[in-house]
C-alpha cells in the first residue's frame, strides 16, 4: 500500500506540473491614468489580477497599450473611458495579435461611453465579426448562454448598468449573456468565428460593474471566472503542446498503479 501511494503522489507531481506548465501569459490594460472612474478602474484591475493568478496565469498590468504584445498568450483591454478608445493603430496590433492565435477580452460600457463602444464595435467589424448595432436599451437582467454556465455555476447576470447589441445582432459570434427581448452585453468569438483572424478567440461585454466583485455576487463573479476559463481554453495551450501529453501520461500511470494494486490483492 505504501508503494502504491507513493507512486500515486508521483503520477499526481507530474499531472500537476503539466497543468501549471498551461498557464498563460496575461496582459492587463486598464487605462489608470486616464480613466473617468479610478476607483472602478482600480476595482476591475484587482480583482481580475486576483482571479487570474488563482486560475495559474502570469499577470502583467499596463496604463495603455504597449508596442509589443510578443510573449503575450492573452490581452484583456479592460478600459471603458471615452478617453481610451481602441485607436486604429491598436486596432492593427489587436488584428495581428488575434491572427496570430492570441486571446482577447475588451471591455465596453453603456450609452454613456460611445467613443469607447464604437471603436470597440469597430475592432470587431475588421476582425470579420461582422458590422453589429449597439443597443442602449438592453436589460440589466440577463440570462447567461453556455458554455458560460460553468464550471462555476451562473444561470443569470443583473449587470449595474450596461449596453450591449440588438436583436440577434451577433454577427458571427454568439451571446455570452442576453435579455428577454434577445439583446445581449456580452459577446463570444470563438477560435475560428472570426474570418479575418480565424486562429484568435476574442470576448466583449458591454459594461464595467460586473468585473468589480460589488455587484450580483456571487454571479457576476463566477461569470468572471468562468469568462477567464473560456479565453484560456480557447488559446492555452495549443493543440499539440507537451503538457497535454504529460496530463496523459500521468493518469495512465495512476491508472497502471491501481491496477496493480488490485491485481496483487
Amino acid at each position: 500500500m505504501k508503494n502504491l501511494s507513493r507512486g500515486l503522489a508521483a503520477a499526481a507531481l507530474v499531472l500537476g506540473l503539466s497543468l501549471q506548465l498551461q498557464a498563460g501569459n496575461v496582459l492587463i490594460i486598464n487605462g489608470a491614468s486616464v480613466t473617468s472612474e479610478s476607483d472602478t478602474t482600480s476595482d476591475i484591475t484587482n480583482n481580475l489580477q486576483t482571479l487570474h493568478i488563482a486560475a495559474g496565469n502570469t499577470v502583467t498590468i499596463a496604463d495603455a497599450v504597449p508596442a509589443s504584445l510578443a510573449g503575450y498568450g492573452q490581452v484583456w483591454d479592460i478600459r471603458f473611458s471615452n478617453s481610451s478608445p481602441i485607436t486604429a493603430g491598436q486596432q492593427t496590433q489587436y488584428l495581428n495579435f488575434l491572427a496570430a492565435g492570441g486571446g482577447m477580452f475588451v471591455m465596453g460600457e453603456n450609452d454613456g461611453f460611445t467613443t469607447r463602444n464604437n471603436s470597440v464595435l469597430a475592432l470587431i467589424a475588421a476582425a470579420g465579426g461582422g458590422n453589429l448595432t449597439f443597443d442602449g436599451n438592453v436589460e440589466s437582467q440577463q440570462t447567461v448562454m453556455a458554455p458560460f454556465t460553468g464550471p462555476n455555476l451562473v444561470t443569470e447576470v443583473n449587470y449595474a448598468a450596461p449596453g450591449g447589441v440588438g436583436v440577434n445582432n451577433t454577427g458571427t459570434g454568439d451571446f455570452i449573456t442576453k435579455d428577454a427581448n434577445n439583446r445581449g452585453s456580452g459577446l463570444a468569438f470563438s477560435v475560428g468565428d472570426l474570418v479575418n483572424a480565424p486562429a484568435g478567440a476574442l470576448t466583449v461585454i458591454f459594461d464595467v460593474n460586473f468585473m468589480q466583485n460589488v455587484y450580483d455576487l456571487p454571479n457576476s463573479q463566477n461569470l468572471t471566472k468562468n469568462l477567464i476559463g473560456f479565453v484560456g481554453n480557447q488559446v492555452e495551450p495549443p493543440v499539440n503542446r507537451v503538457p497535454d501529453a504529460g496530463s496523459t501520461f500521468a493518469m495512465m500511470i495512476s491508472s497502471l498503479l491501481v491496477l496493480a494494486y488490485f491485481r496483487r490483492k
